[in-house]
């Protein structure tokens, strides 16, 4: 048979058999894919937040979450906002995949282009036999062009030293701890006013909101309090973030004062345009204090010094009493400042290391079993082997070599990860139980008691 004829009669076999192979071949070759999508048109605004979402997918379903790190960008803010990552599946060129995404946010500080680090991201997944499988994926490279929508404002705050202003329209409330009365706040000389004045940023990291402008009217002294900032409050009216001022004023004399409207400046992210937003300004009527003391009929006051218009003698030693009191104080706080800021943050570090040791991750894991969540379960569980065994649950299961154990952390992983439809219910007994094996606690060692003393008068 002629060569040419043979390769005829064989081209459709090979054709068949690699049509026949492919799926196979596909599923064999599959490994983790990554993808990187800006969630906005370039160029952003500067002082813009962006969202930064990163997939990562992997073949069949994960064994463990991957630990997303933290990507540092010169001339921009990164930050990887404390939300729980989306679950999905989909299906490329055959092969089934489990996909976990995760939202970075960005703000660039000043114009340009900016690139992402080319972090790598380790991944632990199951393979067509169940049995776990390492791989790792890298960020493909990633840039963001930033501009100044043609104002230049917020970069131009950013050079001269300010503060850069936020992009998004931010609107302002405030609350008085005193009722107006008619539009009028009524006090009494040596009273004092409390102004909390609250902005919301939407799409915008809290850290990013400017302090608000409020100066205080003559003869009216103010005080702020430091800033409460707050990602994804309860009662915003959205996604976004949160400062909380308490402005506080004294009113010393009697008399009317108006104070002033309280302004947040901020970007138009439409025009890219600066704008403000306000808290309207508030009326105070003070009248005489209530223990003011009588004065002496026909005359001035018994304890006032010669020559100073009437004014008590009294009430300048109290001022300098004050004054060096005060001192005193500033002088105190500031040597102790330094040493409290230690204490505080030793504290937060011990706290977290409770909260992130083994014996808390594995009350979270049977929190969420008896709760019947599948995501919260298989978060804590990845994160209590981590902390107590240095492993993945599955690796984990499989050493122990315990059926059941086994069988529910691959019941869980499949209910999460899964390419099959998603049951409506998970149940978590079969998994506490399970942990519970294997996991309890050891019992507290009891002090040896020492022997009774010798009866009195044997």
């Amino acid at each position: 048979m002629p060569p040419r004829a043979w390769l005829r009669r064989a081209a459709p076999l090979v054709l068949l058999l690699a049509a026949w192979l492919w799926p196979w071949l596909a599923r064999a070759a599959a490994g983790p894919i990554v993808r990187v999508e800006v969630g906005a048109r370039q160029p952003v605004l500067v002082g813009q937040q962006v969202g930064i979402d990163v997939t990562i997918l992997a073949p069949n379903y994960f064994l463990s979450a991957p630990e997303f790190p933290p990507l540092g960008v010169p001339g921009a803010v990164v930050t990887l906002p404390d939300a729980r990552a989306v679950n999905s599946t989909e299906t490329i060129d055959g092969v089934a995949y489990a996909g976990i995404r995760k939202t970075y946010a960005f703000t660039a500080e000043q114009d340009g282009e900016f690139r992402l680090p080319a972090a790598t991201i380790q991944v632990t997944y199951a393979g067509d036999d169940g049995a776990p499988r390492a791989g790792s994926v890298t960020l493909p490279a990633t840039t963001i062009r930033a501009g100044t929508g043609g104002t230049g404002t917020a970069a131009a705050g950013a050079a001269t030293g300010r503060r850069m202003l936020p992009v998004a329209r931010l609107s302002v409330t405030q609350t008085l701890d005193h009722d107006p009365d008619h539009g009028v706040v009524r006090l009494h000389a040596g009273d004092a006013l409390v102004r909390t004045v609250t902005t919301f940023a939407p799409q915008t990291q809290a850290m990013m909101i400017v302090p608000p402008h409020a100066d205080p009217p003559r003869g009216v002294r103010m005080f702020r309090a430091d800033a409460r900032l707050s990602d994804q409050a309860r009662d915003a009216p959205g996604p976004g973030g949160t400062r909380v001022d308490a402005l506080t004023y004294v009113f010393e004399r009697p008399g009317t004062y108006t104070l002033p409207a309280v302004t947040v400046d901020w970007v138009d992210p439409a025009t890219g345009r600066p704008a403000s937003s306000a808290a309207p300004a508030v009326k105070v009527e003070v009248a005489a204090a209530r223990n003011a003391g009588a004065l002496a009929p026909g005359g001035p006051s018994a304890g006032a010094l010669p020559g100073a218009g009437g004014l008590p003698w009294r009430t300048l030693l109290w001022g300098a009493g004050a004054l060096l009191g005060a001192a005193a104080l500033a002088l105190l706080w500031r040597r102790l400042r330094p040493r409290l800021a230690r204490l505080r943050q030793r504290r937060a570090e011990h706290r977290r290391a409770r909260a992130d040791g083994a014996e808390a991750r594995l009350a979270s894991t049977l929190r969420a079993c008896r709760a019947n969540d599948a995501a919260a379960a298989s978060q804590a569980l990845g994160g209590w082997t981590r902390a107590a065994h240095g492993t993945t649950p599955a690796a984990w299961a499989e050493a122990l070599g315990d059926a059941a154990l086994v069988a529910a952390v691959t019941g869980l992983q499949r209910h999460l990860y899964g390419s099959a439809p998603i049951p409506s219910a998970w149940y978590g007994n079969a998994l506490a139980q399970a942990l519970g094996r294997h996991a309890t606690a050891a019992p507290p060692r009891r002090r040896h008691a020492g022997p009774a003393l010798p009866p009195l008068n044997p």
